[in-house]
């Protein structure tokens, strides 16, 4: 059997579950995986160990940059070298630019392993790296054999690099829907029409300020809830009292996956006001829940998540104007909100795990093809 290392940043729920899905259903491949660190410190994940399978945790130190709208983490590792060497790859893939993924990418050149780059980042999300990160970029896509982005405006990124559209795969940026999904039955009787949701950090990047202001002024009546901690939490309770619309905003903190499960049973509408995210997974939590979705152009996912009028609206959260009038056209219309809603669901079948892990390995074949000398 060929042996696969794939290499990431820490290990996050939603990574290690796709992980041991391809584990679990790979045949011709032994899958290991290598974390440059165990976690970082503003995440509050909740992981299930069985499934940290052929897991390898290299030894790191963590560098935190703070930025306007968040704070970037770069995990400085050693020892990537003598973990391949022990393994004895066939093929890398490796997730993002960062210095773990160049001591990789220089080892697979050594050694001449098929490297694959994987993406979730964006021209959006990344607008404004330096130009050294771009040079590193262009780098390692110039070294890989194959391409995985994480969503169509990742892919286009990796192109604008330099990959070769015809070696580009998209293998989505998922969830397990199968904990996610809330059946009809579930939902009935529970769900309130006016309730908006909003599940995410508390950080200006996500944009809750251009929210709240687009509340301001609405007649028809709405609750709005929200989910997740951060250190804008003062400064946005403040900001609802200003706009006078403190009595109906409902912050709850961080909740676990079965008190977040009954959020969304009783929410009506998701909203997700972000300046900046490389995918958001949220929405897709929102449409296994059977939500109509009122987000963000700035959510790289949304483009292909959302289908516009038929299960939400993408709106620039920037536009207050625009941004009321679409809350307040789903405020007043709740039969469409609610067909938007069941859109939301029938849309789910392309991210399945069954049907992302396509993309991904087509890529990682393609890549050992290179070095077989197969036409790809």
């Amino acid at each position: 059997m060929k042996t696969l290392v794939i290499i990431t940043n820490i290990p996050s729920p939603y990574r290690v579950d796709f992980f041991y899905y391809l584990q679990e259903n790979t045949r011709e491949y032994e899958i290991h995986i290598l974390y440059a660190s165990k976690n970082e410190d503003n995440r509050s994940w909740e992981i299930k160990k069985d499934k940290i399978v052929n897991s390898h945790f290299l030894p790191s130190w963590t560098l935190k940059i703070p930025k306007r709208y968040d704070t970037k983490y770069i995990h400085i590792t050693k020892g990537v070298g003598a973990v391949l060497r022990e393994l004895q790859p066939d093929i890398v893939v490796g997730s993002e630019y960062n210095p773990t993924i160049l001591q990789a990418v220089h080892y697979c050149i050594r050694h001449r392993i098929p490297y694959v780059s994987w993406t979730d980042g964006t021209l959006h999300s990344e607008r404004n790296i330096s130009s050294l990160q771009k040079m590193l970029r262009r780098h390692i896509i110039g070294h890989a054999a194959a391409y995985i982005g994480s969503s169509t405006k990742s892919q286009e990124a990796q192109i604008y690099y330099g990959a070769a559209p015809e070696r580009c795969f998209i293998s989505f940026l998922t969830v397990d829907l199968e904990r996610y999904k809330i059946s009809k039955e579930e939902r009935d009787g529970k769900r309130l029409a006016n309730r908006l949701l909003y599940v995410g950090s508390l950080i200006e990047r996500k944009g809750l300020d251009l929210l709240f202001r687009a509340l301001k002024g609405i007649k028809e009546p709405y609750t709005l809830t929200i989910v997740g901690n951060g250190p804008e939490k003062d400064r946005l309770q403040c900001l609802a009292e200003e706009l006078q619309i403190q009595d109906k905003v409902e912050f709850l903190g961080y909740l676990h996956q079965d008190e977040l499960k009954k959020e969304y049973i009783q929410s009506g509408i998701f909203v997700l006001p972000t300046r900046e995210d490389c995918f958001a997974l949220v929405i897709l939590e929102a449409m296994c829940a059977g939500l109509p979705i009122i987000c963000s152009q700035y959510a790289d996912g949304s483009y292909d998540l959302i289908e516009e009028g038929v299960n939400g609206c993408v709106i620039d959260p920037y536009n207050t104007e625009n941004f009321r009038s679409c809350l307040k056209r789903m405020l007043e219309r709740p039969d469409m909100a609610a067909r938007m809603g069941e859109a939301s669901e029938e849309k789910l079948e392309k991210f399945y795990f069954q049907e992302v892990s396509k993309g991904f390995m087509e890529a990682v074949r393609l890549a050992e093809n290179c070095k077989n000398g197969q036409k790809g």
